[in-house]
């Protein structure tokens, strides 16, 4: 076939937030406190012995291991000798990226996986150890490149590792996916007032409240309540960014009953407050 003289292509939004890395030994017997958190996890264990208990089950981790835990998820990791550990917290945008790996069942393990892909696992973690290891501060050129390093990391794991029965809609009913398409359409549109609650939805759809969670979580696989956290949260980015809107306007035009509220919803979803994010400040 010959090449095409023309295209055209629509374009995408990729945004990747790196929270917090940790790289470090942990004694024998070392336990963190059971807990949870709106971020994805990853842990691979570069040397010793280690387990990963998510939702009440252990998945043991040796040298060259890794565990990626889903956002939301109750765990903690314990040492069961000297190891060494390396530790990041992540969100993925667009939404239907980070939907994808909301719907793992379960966290993805590498020791589960083929020995191709376990290799290729274990060269993408001492890739991104040695672009953290040299201890100096990082140039926003160097951040870049950390990122983009991550970025490709994900990609391989969401070609390689998850799925395609995954994959949004796979395996849902025609019905059922028009119910989701038509919830996310009016979440998309209306998401940014507060007042786009589940039981207007189902007002608007005239289908039960709860056969539209069901139905959303089976193809998006979230539910509608967290699917409008991620649209609203996207449209005060947006605002933040693309606007001089001052705080309180943005509080306003998103519908939240306070400056306050807004602020205190947005830190606790992206980190930091809206006046950081808008100056440019991560955490």
């Amino acid at each position: 076939m010959p090449p095409r003289d023309h295209f055209f292509f629509p374009g995408f939004f990729t945004s990747f937030h790196i929270w917090s890395v940790l790289y470090r030994n942990a004694e024998k017997g070392w336990v963190y406190p059971n807990h949870k958190h709106p971020l994805f996890e990853v842990l691979y264990c570069e040397s010793g012995s280690m387990s990963e208990w998510v939702s009440g089950v252990e998945y043991r981790l040796a040298a060259g291991d890794f565990i990626l835990i889903n956002s939301g998820t109750l765990h903690y990791p314990q040492a069961h000798e000297e190891s060494r550990y390396f530790n990041f917290h992540f969100d993925v945008e667009p939404r239907e990226v980070h939907s994808l790996f909301r719907r793992l069942h379960k966290p993805i393990v590498s020791s589960e996986q083929p020995p191709d892909v376990k290799l290729e696992i274990r060269k993408w973690m001492d890739r991104l150890i040695e672009l953290f290891q040299s201890g100096k501060e990082m140039s926003f050129a160097q951040k870049m490149m950390l990122q983009s390093n991550m970025l490709q990391f994900l990609a391989f794991i969401l070609e390689k590792i998850i799925s395609t029965d995954v994959e949004a809609g796979r395996g849902a009913s025609l019905s059922k996916r028009q119910i989701a398409t038509e919830t996310a359409y009016l979440l998309e549109t209306y998401g940014g007032s507060e007042s786009m609650q589940i039981s207007g939805l189902s007002e608007r759809l005239n289908v039960h409240r709860n056969y539209i969670t069901g139905c959303f979580k089976e193809v998006y696989g979230v539910s509608p309540k967290h699917y409008l956290t991620k649209v609203r949260i996207e449209k005060a980015k947006k605002l933040l960014q693309e606007t001089t809107l001052s705080i309180e306007e943005i509080a306003g035009e998103l519908t939240f009953s306070s400056a306050a509220y807004f602020c205190k919803f947005f830190r606790t979803h992206v980190g930091i407050t809206p006046s950081q994010y808008r100056s440019g400040i991560t955490i």
